[in-house]
Parts: structure tokens; sequence; C-alpha cells
């Protein structure tokens, strides 16, 4: 792992402009991709070994000697820094990197043609497409089954892990139909390759990851809905702050497809229809996240206002992380950054007896 530092990069051709180049090749016997984003003085971007798939962060100017690229952790030390000397010939580039001080090694890069990496699993609901760069790093990765058990309502799941990042997540096994939990597993996968990938592209400027923990905090399974959460916390190399958070995703178990919190929970809303997506986003503003205050107001009285977090604020609400509990519906307060710390109360939940009447056909009787 120790080769996973930054790098200086010279390319002796031209420059091209406004372009991203996808190169594949080895730095001495190791595999490794660099996506390189170019501009008319500068180039910046991203690479990784091919066996830890880890994001370096790279960035430079245009100097006499052509473009050069370092790891902004070596700005005040480029003595220290891992550098390419590169030229190009065609589609191929060639040359030498050295580690440091280190010794030399050789270097084999060819240009990725856009659209000939492969997807990684067409039968998987990405929220958006993967970018080459992204399928190359996730490609071939080392998925590790691990223990079973029986949830609390009597449903069985399998534990699968990826060793390089310690992400983890599961995969139900037992208690709904077949073809559903084909469903249910592509978005457990998608979330899971997403947490996956999150890891690799969070560096912490030493070669490692500043993804700080990712994993399934809660996890709720009835004979309608499997509903889990997943928190993180990480502190990117050159982001203002560390910072956490937490997404919810919950499964209508008997189709297997994804629920909106509008199909789940709608104050309000007087039975009329979700809002299109045009309309989202004033319906929750105007509506949802007023009703929510006024129920918590209501339901927890004494935990609106603690210390700074004032939970009485209708905004805090507006788009909450949102997922199903043992309890209820559970709504997570998210802040401005500078009150990141109000965020997700331990309490802020909708009981059950809410959600019966307010979403009959999904929690009645």
């Amino acid at each position: 792992m120790s080769l996973m530092l930054g790098g200086l990069l010279m390319l002796s051709a031209p420059a091209l402009h406004a372009e991203t180049w996808l190169l594949r090749g080895t730095i001495g016997p190791y595999p490794v991709v660099l996506e390189l984003n170019t501009y008319d003085d500068r180039m910046d971007g991203t690479y990784f070994y091919e066996r830890y798939r880890q994001d370096i962060p790279l960035r430079g100017e245009s100097t006499e000697e052509g473009y050069r690229l370092s790891s902004p952790r070596y700005d005040d030390d480029k003595d220290k820094a891992d550098y390419f000397v590169l030229s190009r010939n065609g589609d191929s580039f060639s040359g030498s990197f050295r580690h440091g001080k280190g010794r030399m090694l050789p270097v084999e890069l060819t240009l990725v043609a856009p659209g000939n990496v492969p997807e990684l699993r067409p039968d998987i609901p990405f929220e958006r497409p993967l970018s080459d760069y992204e399928r190359l790093r996730l490609a071939n990765i080392r998925l590790v089954p691990g223990k079973e058990e029986t949830t609390g309502n009597g449903y069985r799941i399998r534990w699968v892990s990826e060793p390089l990042s310690g992400v983890s997540m599961f995969h139900v096994v037992d208690g709904y139909p077949k073809a559903a939990m084909v469903r249910i597993n592509r978005i457990i996968d998608r979330d899971f390759y997403t947490n996956v990938s999150q890891h690799f592209s969070c560096p912490d400027g030493n070669g490692g990851s500043g993804d700080e923990g990712t994993g399934v905090t809660s996890l709720y399974l009835n004979e309608r809905l499997v509903s889990y959460a997943v928190s993180s916390s990480w502190g990117c190399y050159g982001s203002a702050h560390p910072d956490f958070g937490t997404r919810g995703t919950t499964i209508d178990a008997t189709t297997g497809r994804e629920l909106a919190l509008e199909d789940v929970y709608r104050p309000g809303s007087d039975g009329r229809p979700v809002p299109d997506p045009g309309e989202s986003s004033r319906y929750r503003n105007d509506v949802f996240a007023p009703a929510v205050a006024e129920l918590f107001q209501g339901l927890y009285p004494a935990r609106m206002k603690d210390g700074d977090c004032d939970y009485s604020d209708p905004s805090v609400w507006a788009f909450p992380a949102w997922y199903m509990t043992d309890n209820g519906l559970y709504l997570g307060a998210y802040f401005a950054r500078a009150a990141r710390a109000c965020d997700s109360p331990d309490w802020s939940v909708v009981p059950y007896k809410v959600l019966e009447r307010n979403n009959p056909a999904l929690f009645g009787p």
C-alpha cells in the first residue's frame, strides 16, 4: 500500500483543452487507473491502484515542461512527491514513475475510449449511470458472505462485506416471495455498491480513505415493508470539515418497489395523490414540514427545544432522513451544517397509530 500516494505528472504532448482522459495501465507490476480533466492552463483528476481501489487526488498547472500534477498534500514539500514522467504516442502513454525519493518504475498507460467499460450490474437500478472510471473501480470487487440471522419478525437475512473498504450490507434470503426478494436485493445491492464507491472516492490525503465508518444502523422487516438505514461519517481530503449523515431505504416487500416518503406518510394531503416531482419540493416545504413540526410539538413538547437545536422550526423537517422502525416512521431532522450536531435526534418517530390513520392502505389491519 506504500504506492498509494500522490503524484506529479508531466505530459510532453500538447494540451488538449476541456477533455477528460481515462487511462488504464501499469506502474511497474501494479495495475492503475487514472481519470484526468484537462483545461486551458491546468489539469486535475484522481487515480487509483486496482489492488487498493482508493482514489488519490491530483491537480496541477501548465509549465514550460508541460502539464504538472501533484497530490495537494505535497504542496509544501514537493521533494517528497511521487511523480510520473510520461510521453504520448497516439492513445498510449509511456514513461516512468518515481515513488518519492525511491526507485523509478516503468509506466505504460492507454486511453480507454468512452463506453468501452462493461456495466457493473445491468440489473441494478443505480440512481445515476456509473461513469467508466467508477465501473473500473468496482469491477471484480470481492464480496465475502457472512453470517445468517433471523430478524425479530422472523425474516432471514445474510450479511455480505467488501473486505478492502469494510463496508457490509445484507441480503434477504427467506420470508418473502422469491420474485419479490430478487427485486428487494437488487435495491439493497445498489446501496451496497454505492457505499463501497463512496468509501473509495473519499481520500484522506495519506493514501487511505476519509470514510470513517459506513454501516447499517437500523433494520426493519415485516410482511409489507423492508426498511433500513445506512449511516456514515467522513472527512474527505480538501473538504471544509468532517461530516456525517444517514440515508434510509424502504421497499414494498410484496412488489420489490422502492417507496418514496409520500408513499408512506402524507400529512396534510387530505387523500390527494402523491405530488409529482415538480410539486414535491413545494409540498414538502409548505405542507409536510409544518405538519410534522406540529405533530411532534404535540407528541414530544419537551424535546422541541434542546439548547441551540430548534426542532419547532418546520424547515428542518422538509427533507429528513427516514426509515421504518419497530416504533413507527423515523424522521431525522436536517440542519444547516453549522448546526449539524442537531441532526437526527433519537426521539423523532411518527407512531404507528398516526400512520394507521394517515395511510390505512399500508398500515391498516
